[in-house]
């Protein structure tokens, strides 16, 4: 009998064909998020394990709810490590028991009440669920609970050893792997992202008989594949990494082999003179790519920096996965950096390799760039005529027509000068025609970055030239936004437009599906707003933009589903920053449109809720507005000063109408923060009122006219938000 104490660690390791880059990382987690889960739901952990103090492949741990690189669970650094490279997948999960614990198992049967019939033979129910215990009916006992007494089955059941649970397991395991395509080999039935060349599963030094994928369980794993082209042999688990490491020329962990390539690439940069400026996206997938990391520096004949940089980095980074060098001044350098997949004997021919796959491209990129600068930006706008932008909303051409029409209605709302109004126009009327080059046929992200550098080159205002390329920004989330005027203007009407038409049309987004990009729209619509303080109303943003369409819109199209999903979008972004929802519902609540306003509003609120008035004149307005709502009438606009004869309704109505006096000039200027401030001292007159005076008395000019004051109290007390939307325990 295996014995269930005996807790070792447990290797799992899944050996393929060359996986795609951006699938290792994500299915590596997976597996040993899911392994995890299986063991722990099977009662094989032991839940004292710390593990071996190792992280998982993306150096954060997973399972206990963090997340891993690619944003999804990863492995639990306290119960498992995972391996993750371009040929292998695997997991070591710590102290995991041999075999389940026995467990006593107990079945409720027929109450005894029923068991018998009056002669005290059992009954066929009971006959049958003895029989479907495999026992007689005398075998059965009995329990007594406070509904009566049941017949029951008890007895022990032995738990099932470790390779009989992973048996089970590991196959539902691995359709849950996420993964864009399976696929088949040989004449198997079984699927996965690519081939299954090894499987190997180890508890301690003992290798369990466990088949997956048509393929037994072995301690046999894979070297590198140029270094070490046989199998190598583990005797123990614990033994994986370092026997890939030191005999395969593999490093498994991810952590440590990207942090190999970053030390790389930087030292090689430098030893030529020059630096990388690597994002994590790039670093991941070349650090998916090889299993022995080393770094080269190659180079490109200084022609080639003719063109604009930003192809050259775009071709070397997404065609290559290479670095691109950058002098000391920022500067592009005729070089780059490659990793490579093995310890070569002559380095030089690998240099000279990838120094010879990318001059042809550099080649076909000069010449699209030499074709593009023979013809004006200016003459490509006829050429949008032919390309649909969407069937709808018409072509790029009608598309640029209604960015024109738009931009002097947006540069009149942000008050620009009549120069600058005329670059806006400027602008919107050459803003897609790059789209027409060659170099962006070639290089999509090019867009915009081209029409900037062939302004330039027609010597275009320089506020022109950079809008074209800063309409698209910020290009990611938390990127950077424009500074100029010009181009703030033009992203604007770029983000109104795509917003309005595709809303216009009804094909706003529906769950997880944005095939528009309107939810990054709209963000960066409002972060365009905001931090670029930007004072546009979004309805009226929204009509000038809808204007543009003509009869193309649906005729029951409304601006306000456009300005409601972009308020939606600002709750997000606020929660984001520690703004709570009930803040921004307190705001919104006012029918407030202005980004920059609700931008100053959330300061203010946020500033009012830490005094000691905040959560008082909240209760008190949720009672101000329960009363109103329960009194089924309208009150008068204003109260009666005759018609107040109790002190604390005097008081109240003195201090609403010192408070209303000091306020105004404040919400002129938008000093939301001080008129607050002053507004919370109508918390003790309140308090007064509610605690001495009865409103709802049978006098009717008397309740009628308290209800009118009640209700002016309201509405100085709720300008700048509404304040009976607070929730009481977050202003605590």
């Amino acid at each position: 009998m295996t014995d269930h104490n005996n807790k070792q660690n447990l290797l799992i390791e899944i050996g393929t064909e060359e996986l795609p880059a951006q699938s290792v990382l994500p299915m590596a987690n997976s597996l040993g998020s899911l392994l995890v889960s299986a063991l722990a739901e099977a009662s094989l952990l032991d839940d004292s394990a710390g593990g071996d103090g190792k992280s998982g492949a993306d150096g954060k741990s997973g399972v206990d709810g963090q997340s891993g690189a690619d944003g999804k669970p990863g492995a639990d650094n306290r119960t498992c490590s995972v391996f993750a490279t371009p040929r292998r997948l695997a997991v070591i999960v710590a102290s995991v028991r041999a075999s389940q614990p026995d467990q006593n198992v107990q079945r409720r049967g027929p109450a005894v009440s029923a068991a018998y019939d009056d002669d005290g033979n059992p009954t066929k129910a009971v006959m049958g669920f003895a029989k479907s215990c495999g026992v007689e009916v005398s075998d059965l006992g009995t329990l007594k609970t406070d509904k009566g007494e049941w017949l029951v089955y008890e007895a022990q059941q032995r738990g099932r050893d470790l390779s009989a649970v992973l048996s089970g397991v590991l196959p539902g395991i691995v359709k849950q792997i996420p993964m864009p395509k399976r696929m088949r080999w040989s004449d198997l039935p079984h699927e996965f992202l690519r081939p299954v060349t090894t499987f190997t599963v180890m508890h301690g030094a003992e290798v369990l008989p466990v088949e997956l994928l048509g393929l037994t369980s072995s301690a046999n794993i894979l070297g590198h594949r140029f270094h070490h082209g046989g199998a190598l042999t583990l005797t123990h688990c614990d033994h994986y990494e370092q026997t890939l490491a030191s005999e395969g020329h593999v490093i498994p962990d991810f952590a440590k082999r990207r942090a190999m390539v970053v030390e790389q690439i930087h030292q090689v940069a430098k030893d030529a003179g020059g630096q990388v400026h690597p994002d994590d996206v790039l670093i991941d997938e070349v650090t998916a790519l090889v299993e022995w990391p080393v770094a080269l520096a190659g180079s490109f004949d200084t022609e080639f920096l003719a063109i604009p940089k930003e192809a050259l980095i775009q071709t070397m980074e997404e065609n290559q996965r290479y670095f691109a060098l950058f002098d000391q001044r920022g500067n592009l350098m005729p070089g780059f950096v490659t990793v490579a997949n093995l310890q070569s004997t002559c380095p030089e021919s690998v240099k000279s390799g990838n120094e010879r796959v990318i001059r042809p491209r550099f080649k076909d990129t000069m010449f699209f760039w030499d074709n593009d600068r023979r013809t004006p930006l200016a003459d490509r706008r006829d050429a949008l005529a032919s390309v649909v932008f969407q069937k709808r909303l018409g072509t790029l051409l009608d598309k640029s027509e209604r960015l024109e029409s738009l931009a002097p209605t947006v540069a009149s709302q942000m008050q620009l000068d009549a120069t600058t109004s005329a670059h806006c126009a400027q602008a919107a009327s050459l803003a897609l025609c790059d789209l027409m080059t060659e170099i962006v046929g070639e290089l999509p992200k090019m867009q915009g970055i081209a029409g900037r550098y062939l302004a330039l080159e027609e010597n275009l205002p320089a506020p022109v030239s950079t809008a074209l390329e800063q309409q698209y920004y910020p290009l990611k989330s938390g990127g950077d936004l424009p500074q100029e005027p010009v181009a703030i203007t033009l992203a604007i009407c770029t983000k109104a437009d795509l917003l309005t038409g595709i809303f216009g049309i009804g094909s706003k987004p529906t769950g997880a599906k944005d095939p528009f990009g309107l939810r990054r729209a709209a963000l960066g619509l409002l972060r365009l707003l905001v931090e670029r303080d930007v004072d546009i109303d979004l309805p009226e943003l929204i009509n000038a933009s809808r204007v543009t369409f003509g009869d193309r819109l649906d005729t029951d199209f409304a601006t306000d589903e456009v300005v409601a999903y972009i308020l939606e979008r600002a709750k997000s972004w606020y929660q984001e920053q520690g703004v709570p929802a009930d803040v921004l519902d307190a705001i919104l609540a006012t029918g407030v449109t202005r980004p920059i306003d609700i931008h100053r509003r959330i300061h203010a609120v946020q500033a009012f809720r830490q005094s000691d008035a905040a959560v008082a004149l909240s209760a008190a307005n949720k009672r101000i507005h329960n009363i109103l709502r329960k009194a089924e009438v309208t009150p008068p606009e204003s109260p009666d000063d005759a018609l107040l004869v109790e002190p604390a309704e005097q008081a109240l109505a003195a201090a609403v109408s010192q408070v209303e006096a000091d306020v105004a000039p404040l919400y002129q200027s938008s000093d939301y923060a001080a008129a607050m401030k002053i507004t919370a001292t109508l918390r003790e007159p309140v308090d007064a009122f509610f605690n001495d005076v009865m409103v709802m008395v049978d006098d009717t000019q008397t309740r009628d006219n308290r209800l009118a004051l009640l209700n002016r109290v309201g509405r100085v007390c709720c300008q700048t938000a509404d304040l009976s939307r607070l929730q009481p325990d977050a202003s605590e």
